[in-house]
């Protein structure tokens, strides 16, 4: 509610977004508190109901996704910059102490001011203030506001942290912890960028990898809230196995034929085409569809392939050659491409999902002719 008065009162242009998750006696009064004040001050109001059948698991951690998704998508609807939440210096020692007591390797210590999630700037204007300066300022102002009365046990793990540690320091406390967490995540972002300046490849001898300085550093950035356990078990496997893959949150990290290997994540896709007028020119970042090219490159139809699609390959992926049936991953093994682009390898199929067509390998033996409709080039 500070924070909310605080942005009308500035004057920027802001709606508010309300998430109930219905989870205590008081959820439908703290909903009526804001509603009440943007009614009077003339603010867009937005609500939502959490949805325990879309977000299970932990409820904490399925409360943010829940609500952040709700915070997000009204930014791409309503055209609007920033989503700005309430999080005050308090709840920015708390997460640190958080992080320490699970003694999980993290990026970032504490709360960015900006971060970025699902392509939404998530802005925290309040972390200079204390939750008492905050309490202050709507007394102070006459602001409704309501308690949380969950926060006043020790059910959670922030909740214990606060009651037994943030509440009982004095504001100096406070502002050393502060300083002293604004200089581990300069420590932090100065060894990620000597890391960063060694990985400016694709691909590592694995002792070349292995010397990379503060690489642990690096890996936190690209595989968050894991812990030192973790990177550790990355290394050894990395150095002694002849094939492994770790997937982090944007990368992967792999070996291969004696190497180390760093890609982005390969996406998935999948194409529909409901004719062959709809296939022609048609082109993408993996593959381009076109009238000519090399005859392991073209394909024939009828027209009860379709509608059928180009996708990712798919486990278990087999197409019947004109001397047998081969499976997909083995044959882009044998050639050895790399599980970076295995990932993401196009293949053909029909509306049955049978695969009459792979780069590489050519099409089914029912699909060749020496009249091929369309000609499929991989990028």
């Amino acid at each position: 509610m500070a924070l909310l008065d605080m942005a009308f009162h500035s004057g920027v242009y802001l709606e508010a977004a309300h998430m109930n998750y219905h989870k205590r006696q008081s959820a439908a009064r703290d909903e009526k508190i804001v509603k009440a004040y943007c009614d009077r001050n003339g603010i867009i109001f937005h609500r939502c109901d959490f949805d325990k059948e879309l977000y299970k698991g932990n409820f904490q951690a399925a409360a943010r996704n829940a609500r952040y998704d709700f915070f997000t998508a009204l930014c791409k609807e309503r055209g609007l910059d920033e989503v700005l939440v309430a999080h005050q210096k308090d709840d920015l020692i708390e997460t640190y102490l958080m992080q320490k007591e699970n003694r999980l390797g993290v990026a970032y210590y504490g709360l960015k001011e900006r971060n970025t999630v699902n392509d939404a700037v998530i802005y925290r204007p309040l972390l200079k203030y204390t939750k008492q300066e905050l309490l202050d300022y709507c007394n102070d102002r006459g602001i409704e506001y309501g308690i949380d009365e969950s926060n006043l046990s020790d059910s959670y793990t922030r909740n214990r942290i606060r009651h037994h540690k943030t509440d009982k320091m004095s504001r100096e406390e406070k502002d050393r912890l502060i300083h002293q967490i604004a200089l581990l995540n300069q420590k932090g972002r100065e060894r990620y960028e000597r890391a960063a300046s060694f990985l400016k490849k694709d691909s590592y001898s694995v002792s070349e990898f292995m010397k990379i300085p503060y690489l642990k550093y690096w890996l936190r950035v690209h595989f968050l809230n894991k812990s030192d356990r973790f990177f550790d078990e990355m290394k050894r496997q990395l150095k002694e196995s002849e094939s492994c893959a770790f997937y982090g949150e944007d990368i992967m990290i792999f070996r291969e034929y004696g190497r180390i290997h760093v890609s982005v994540i390969p996406e998935t896709y999948e194409y529909r085409f409901d004719s062959l007028k709809q296939m022609k020119d048609f082109r993408c970042r993996y593959f381009e569809l076109k009238d000519s090219g090399e005859l392991i490159e073209g394909v024939s139809f009828t027209k009860e392939d379709f509608p059928l699609t180009i996708r990712t390959v798919s486990r278990g992926d087999r197409i019947h050659m004109r001397y047998g049936h081969k499976r997909v991953s083995r044959f882009l093994i044998d050639r050895k491409i790399l599980l970076c682009e295995r990932l993401n390898w196009p293949v053909m199929a029909n509306q049955k999902n049978e695969v009459i067509f792979v780069p590489g390998m050519g099409c089914n033996r029912n699909h060749y002719c020496e009249k091929q409709d369309i000609f499929m080039i991989k990028l």
